[in-house]
């Protein structure tokens, strides 16, 4: 899997959240997201695995073959939205250690999708079969 990220803003400028979700606390996930960009997320067939909670609102992206959690997608229809970690992806431009602690627990579904989609990143998927090919999703 691969994530690129085009930014509005420099690095030092973007939020960085630490969920206190139990999911996000073991994986030690510092997500960023910028409304106003737009993110890109290569996956390779082999190494999709589709997970979700109980609120079913959004898809974690773990590598299959590593275990790194990515980030997370909000699919609507052809618009999707992602927050990328980026400790996961090894983004050294970010300092994980700055990342805000954040707790969603309280949500509604319906605050949750809207909070997603206001703050979260525009993002195309694209599913490769191979690495020679890839399909947008």
């Amino acid at each position: 899997m691969s994530a690129t990220l085009t930014l509005t803003k420099p690095a030092s400028e973007i939020e960085l959240r630490a969920c206190q979700c139990g999911f996000c606390a073991r994986h030690g996930a510092a997500t960023v997201s910028d409304p106003q960009g737009h993110a890109e997320i290569r996956i390779e067939h082999s190494a999709w695995h589709v997970y979700q909670f109980a609120l079913r609102s959004a898809e974690p992206l773990v590598c299959a073959n590593c275990g790194v959690y990515v980030g997370t997608v909000l699919r609507e229809g052809k618009s999707a939205w992602s927050v990328v970690n980026v400790r996961g992806m090894g983004m050294t431009e970010f300092d994980p250690a700055r990342a805000q602690s954040v707790h969603y627990d309280s949500e509604t579904l319906e605050g949750r999708i809207a909070r997603r989609k206001a703050r979260w990143t525009p993002t195309e998927i694209s599913l490769a079969p191979s690495s020679s090919g890839s399909k947008k999703l």
